[in-house]
């Protein structure tokens, strides 16, 4: 068995069973759009494998081993989804459709970034919760270390962790013009009495305003 297939099956597994009970053959064969009989056959091999505990004719559940592979693909797929529904504006089945293409791809720390891009969002477009991401720091000290870009002081550096907005078409339009997480930042100049900070993001000198410089929130690196 792949990896894909796999992660596909747990994940399945996951959102059918993430309210309590098991998840069936039939409903797993209608959720991934494959015979039932493929189904008894996966299934059986996941459990021989120890990803899954399955009573015949009553359903299957996720092992701790493969609930912890289920809950990060599920992670990424919702976020994706998140990411594709809010800020590329894809909906539907389109938008499922690439998320599923994708999740297998994603590396953790783009995964991270992505979460921080988008200020750790709790719920996909569909209304479902976003597993954690298991790491040993909570949401809210993630980016504990950060401060504004405002603070910063002519020729520190910094790395962007994150936009601290909540405006979707805000997040887009400060985000296209490169200050996306992990770019590297430097203060050129402070503009007094209130200006424009001049910035240097990977080479590119932008004159931004200072409310923008609050909502940047970076790593100081130096």
């Amino acid at each position: 068995m792949d990896d894909e297939t796999r992660e596909q099956y747990l994940k399945a597994v996951y959102t059918l069973t993430e309210d309590g009970g098991t998840a069936k053959t039939t409903d797993l064969a209608r959720r991934l759009a494959v015979s039932p009989s493929s189904v008894t056959e996966m299934i059986h091999k996941l459990s021989e494998e120890g990803y899954v505990r399955h009573w015949p004719y009553k359903g299957v559940v996720l092992r701790p081993k493969g609930r912890r592979i289920a809950c990060k693909v599920t992670r990424k797929h919702r976020l994706l989804e998140r990411f594709l529904n809010d800020f590329v504006g894809i909906k539907g089945k389109a938008r499922h459709d690439q998320a599923c293409k994708m999740e297998h791809v994603l590396t953790d720390e783009a995964e991270h970034q992505l979460c921080r891009m988008m200020n750790r969002p709790q719920e996909c477009p569909h209304g479902k919760s976003i597993p954690k991401c298991g790491r040993s720091v909570e949401c809210s000290e993630c980016t504990g270390e950060t401060v504004p870009l405002a603070e910063l002081r002519e020729g520190e550096e910094a790395t962007i962790s994150h936009l601290a907005s909540k405006d979707r078409d805000e997040l887009c339009r400060i985000l296209s013009m490169g200050f996306v997480p992990g770019a590297g930042i430097r203060i050129d100049k402070k503009i007094p009495m209130g200006g424009p900070i001049i910035v240097d993001i990977n080479g590119t000198k932008l004159a931004i305003a200072r409310d923008i410089g609050s909502m940047l929130l970076v790593l100081r690196t130096r």
